[in-house]
């Protein structure tokens, strides 16, 4: 899975205890936790994400509009995840047509290869492709990597949500950024 891997994607089954167990080691790995999920306080960054809970929370998805939560595949095995949901509570811009959008690259020789960038242009494709006008993002502050790579995408920053996200001993701020399509 050197150089140039040839991307495909499939829907997470949330039946398929293969899935579950692999989003489970992803969402638990030190060098990622942090950056993907939103922990309020020590006690929750503490806590494993379960098989079980994740096939759950799947199971049970508070949808409002077109959505997708696929397995990523580099040369047809799992790296990842990328999900896009159209007009979710979680947006802050309350706009009509707006996209959500998430992503993890779990697998950690694939990342920093620019898969991010293939499968953002995928999640946007689709995301357009359901009649998403923009898309909107949260990032938290200490995860510079991820502002700069969605700087160099076109995403802007027009929000600062202070003390939303724990780690390192302290609260930081979740930036949400937009771009439009």
């Amino acid at each position: 899975m050197a150089g140039m891997c040839a991307l495909s994607y499939r829907d997470i089954d949330p039946n398929r205890l293969e899935d579950c167990e692999l989003l489970a080691r992803w969402y638990n790995d030190p060098s990622l936790k942090h950056l993907y999920s939103l922990f309020p306080d020590a006690q929750s960054l503490a806590r494993d994400f379960t098989p079980e809970y994740l096939a759950r929370s799947l199971l049970n998805p508070l949808r409002t509009g077109p959505y997708r939560n696929l397995m990523v595949l580099a040369d047809d095995a799992p790296v990842g995840q990328a999900t896009f949901e159209m007009d979710t509570p979680k947006l802050l811009t309350k706009l009509p047509h707006t996209a959500w959008l998430a992503l993890i690259i779990g697998e950690a020789k694939l990342r920093r290869r620019r898969l991010g960038a293939r499968v953002v242009a995928h999640l946007e494709r689709l995301a357009g492709g359901a009649g998403a006008a923009r898309i909107e993002i949260g990032v938290f502050e200490y995860n510079e990597r991820a502002l700069s790579f969605f700087d160099q995408l076109g995403y802007v920053a027009f929000e600062r949500r202070a003390e939303r996200a724990y780690w390192d001993g302290r609260l930081w701020s979740e930036i949400r950024l937009l771009k439009t399509l």
